[in-house]
C-alpha cells in the first residue's frame, strides 16, 4: 500500500522503514529512506506505522547507526523480544510533510516528481506521466509512461529538464537526440 493510497500516510513523508528484527531483545534494523539520515540521530520518538493500519508514537530506547552500513539498530520502548520486533517488520517510519528537511532552490522530493505529466520543451505535446525514479548515482533517471503505454527515460540533468512545476503537475523537458528512436 503506498503513500497515495494508505489514508494513514495522507500528509506524512516516509522516511526510514523497518526491516527486520535484531537477536531476541526486541532490537530492529532500521533502514533510512531520506537523503538525510543523520536526522535519526537524536530522536527521542518515532511515529511508524505497518500498512493500512493508523500511525502509532513509539518512545526510542536505542537508535544508533550500524556502522559501515546504511542502516540504524532500533530499539522502541514496549518491543522487548523478537516476537513483537518482528511484528513490526515492514513498517514505514514517517514524519508529517511539514518537517520535511528544507531543500535548495531547483531541488525536489521523489514523490513529488513521481505522477507529474511531462511537456515536450519545444511542442508543449503531452509524452507522458513519470511513473518511476531510478537512482543511479551519478544521477537521476525520471522513467516516463507513455500514452502508448511504453516506459521511457529521461536523464534528471540541466539539458534535459527545462523546467519542474510540482504545484501545476507537469515537468517540461527536452528529449536528448536519439535516446527516445
Amino acid at each position: 500500500m503506498s503513500k497515495k493510497t494508505d489514508p494513514f500516510l495522507e500528509g506524512r513523508c516516509e522516511i526510514g522503514k523497518i526491516a527486520a528484527a535484531h537477536g531476541v531483545r526486541g532490537d530492529m534494523l532500521l533502514i533510512p529512506l531520506t537523503d538525510f539520515p543523520e536526522r535519526f540521530v537524536g530522536m527521542k520518538t518515532l511515529d511508524i506505522s505497518l500498512p493500512g493500519k493508523p500511525v502509532k508514537s513509539w518512545k526510542v530506547r536505542r537508535l544508533e547507526p550500524y556502522e559501515g552500513k546504511n542502516t540504524f539498530f532500533l530499539h522502541l520502548q514496549g518491543v522487548d523480544d523478537r516476537n513483537a520486533a518482528e511484528a513490526l517488520k515492514g513498517a514505514s517510519v514517517t514524519v508529517p510533510d511539514d518537517e520535511r528537511v528544507e531543500l535548495e532552490e531547483d531541488e525536489y522530493w521523489l514523490d513529488d516528481i513521481i505522477g507529474l505529466t511531462v511537456l515536450d520543451g519545444t511542442t508543449g505535446e503531452t509524452l507522458g506521466r513519470v511513473s518511476e525514479i531510478i537512482q543511479t548515482g551519478s544521477n537521476d533517471v525520471y522513467v516516463v509512461k507513455t500514452p502508448d503505454g511504453k516506459e521511457k527515460p529521461v536523464p534528471a540533468v540541466g539539458d534535459a529538464i527545462v523546467s519542474v512545476d510540482v504545484e501545476g503537475g507537469t515537468m517540461t523537458v527536452n528529449i536528448p537526440e536519439g535516446l527516445w528512436d
